[in-house]
């Protein structure tokens, strides 16, 4: 359940900033159209017959575009030096001008295969509608509300089109750059596709939406078993893989202490895993009322993707048997705790 879309994909270019992190390598400081997330880091990487693009921004609207293509003017690159895009992840944010990107650069692109999370609602948008609706009202969604969880806008506006790559990233693939090499680490979690990028040489990463300097989780449902597992097991995963000297976010600044941002994210999932099971057991109640207990007085359009974030908690603590759910007569669900 991705979402409703923000009031307008038109965004400013002139906000655009570019940052040296390292000699061959520059933070594009692309900015969004969404209230809550003003921005993504995509980055280049200078190779010897021009760069390497990690993410690319959002799509929806031409000013994306401008501010993309402003990003790399800063840095000295014009969209036609791009050689290979590599996508972290497969959502609007990283990869939504990626078609753009590929047409007027002729890049190969790279990017994990499991694309179903984000593009199956960009290439059947009603059948996910149709799923979307039925869940919610599953869950106890407002009648009046459905229309609002159901929305696929995200997925078939935010991106140009359901881009497959023609190199799929695996766990270990490299790429070459003037900085050395860098490899491929898969961090399932966020979402299936996710991935991040290791330069052993220089002890840099390349985060993607895996960690940032603030807690503010978002967790694909319905495509994997235990999202919130992933999620943890990733953040072990790149933990063992340091120390690293810098590490580069999909959102937010560059992070100089690694192993404290991934220990501030374990304690958010935690405290959540701990909410979620509290507001369980104040009371039997489907998704839509345990997201408001949890969450508070948020906004209609807030809510629908908090409760995304909950049933990936509430699917965490199925599987380790401290809740269950119910399903009544008329199809829909509560849920209680065990015992």
């Amino acid at each position: 359940m991705v979402g409703p879309p923000p009031e307008s994909w038109a965004i400013e270019p002139e906000l655009t900033r570019t940052f040296d992190i390292a000699p061959g390598l520059w933070s594009l400081r692309l900015p969004l159209p969404w209230h809550t997330i003003t921005h993504v880091n995509a980055y280049a990487i200078e190779r010897d017959d021009g760069i390497v693009l990690v993410d690319c921004g959002s799509a929806g609207d031409a000013s994306n575009r401008d501010a993309l293509e402003a990003a790399l003017g800063q840095a000295g690159f014009a969209i036609e030096d791009v050689r290979v895009l590599v996508g972290t992840h497969t959502h609007s944010d990283h990869v939504g001008l990626a078609a753009w990107v590929i047409e007027r650069s002729g890049a190969e692109f790279w990017m994990h295969p499991d694309t179903g999370h984000f593009y199956d609602g960009t290439r059947e948008p009603a059948r996910i509608a149709a799923a979307r609706e039925r869940r919610s009202r599953q869950e106890g969604v407002p009648e009046d509300l459905l229309e609002l969880y159901a929305d696929v806008r995200e997925e078939t506006d935010g991106v140009l089109a359901a881009t497959s790559p023609d190199h799929p990233l695996a766990g270990g693939v490299t790429f070459t750059s003037k900085l050395g090499d860098w490899e491929v680490v898969e961090t399932p979690g966020h979402c299936p596709t996710h991935v991040c990028l290791v330069q052993r040489d220089r002890n840099l990463i390349i985060l993607g939406d895996l960690v940032a300097v603030a807690f503010a989780p978002w967790f694909d449902y319905g495509y994997s078993a235990d999202p919130v597992a992933e999620y943890l097991e990733s953040l072990d995963a790149i933990e063992a893989l340091g120390p690293f000297a810098l590490a580069l976010p999909g959102h937010g600044r560059p992070i100089s202490d690694l192993p404290e941002a991934i220990a501030l994210h374990r304690r958010g999932v935690a405290e959540r895993l701990e909410q979620t099971l509290a507001a369980v057991a104040a009371g039997p109640t489907g998704a839509y009322e345990l997201t408001h207990r949890v969450f508070g007085d948020i906004d209609d359009h807030a809510a629908v993707w908090k409760m995304t974030e909950l049933f990936a908690y509430l699917k965490h603590l199925r599987r380790a048997g401290e809740i269950a759910r119910d399903e009544a007569a008329d199809g829909t669900f509560s849920y209680r705790v065990v015992g």
